[in-house]
């Protein structure tokens, strides 16, 4: 696990709440994370962000091969 500590800049450290920060961490603690975020996070859009099987062009170009075996 790499971890780098960076100062926040005046104004993110004027806005910064600890005990907000304290209690979302408090709330999320113990969840599953990991496996879970891995499988779905894929999912963003319908199109850009799922890995694909195959590209969208393939289908039109293997439909046209086959035809030639399977008019």
């Amino acid at each position: 696990m790499a971890v780098i500590w960076l100062p926040l800049s005046d104004e993110a450290a004027a806005r910064y709440d600890l005990d907000k920060a304290r209690a979302y961490f408090y709330s999320m603690e113990g969840l599953p994370y990991g496996y879970h975020n891995f499988l779905f996070g894929w999912i963003d859009t319908f199109r850009d962000n799922l890995p694909p099987l195959m590209p969208n062009e393939l289908l039109p170009i293997v439909g046209s091969m086959a035809e030639q075996f399977m008019p």
